[in-house]
Formats: C-alpha cells, structure tokens, sequence
C-alpha cells in the first residue's frame, strides 16, 4: 500500500491570487473583486475569453476595445526607378 498523499493546504486569498495569475497568462480578461475589508486579497473573480461590454468595464475599470486604422489593401511595387532602393554590396 502507499503512502496517503495529504493535499497542500492554501488560504483562500493566495489560492485566489495564484489563480488570478495563471488565468491571466492564459490570455483570459480577469477582474479581481478584493475584499472589503482589505482591498489586497482577491475574494472573488470574473473572468472572461472575451473584452467585457462598456457597461461592464466602466464598473471593472477596464478600458473598452480600441479599433486601429483601416489599413491599405493594395500592394504594388515601389514607385519611381529604383531611388528608393538601398543597393548593399556584394559580399566576397
């Protein structure tokens, strides 16, 4: 028979802190609720695959998703006759 393995035991807040960090570097959106009492302890959690809605984050405090630019969908070659080209020489 082997020996019976006894589970580590973690308090809460460091079970909830280790986890809010290995969600995050999942790639998930996590906002940490702290306690009242002592806003370092993270009592709870909501989490996320996707940004929250505006609504949500003006309440988590994140910052709603930002559009870029709409970038050119046309490729063509570099224009004039070769001035804007770098000739590097040959290696020997």
């Amino acid at each position: 028979m082997s020996a019976e393995i006894l589970p580590e035991h973690m308090d809460r807040w460091t079970r909830n802190a280790r986890l809010y960090e290995t969600l995050k570097g999942m790639g998930l959106f996590v906002s940490p609720i702290p306690e009242p009492d002592d806003p370092t302890k993270i009592r709870e959690m909501i989490v996320s695959a996707d940004l929250p809605s505006a609504e949500g984050a003006a309440e988590t405090g994140i910052d709603p998703v930002v559009k870029r630019p709409q970038v050119g969908k046309v490729v063509r070659s570099a224009s004039g006759g070769g001035d804007n080209v770098v000739d590097f020489p040959t290696v020997r």
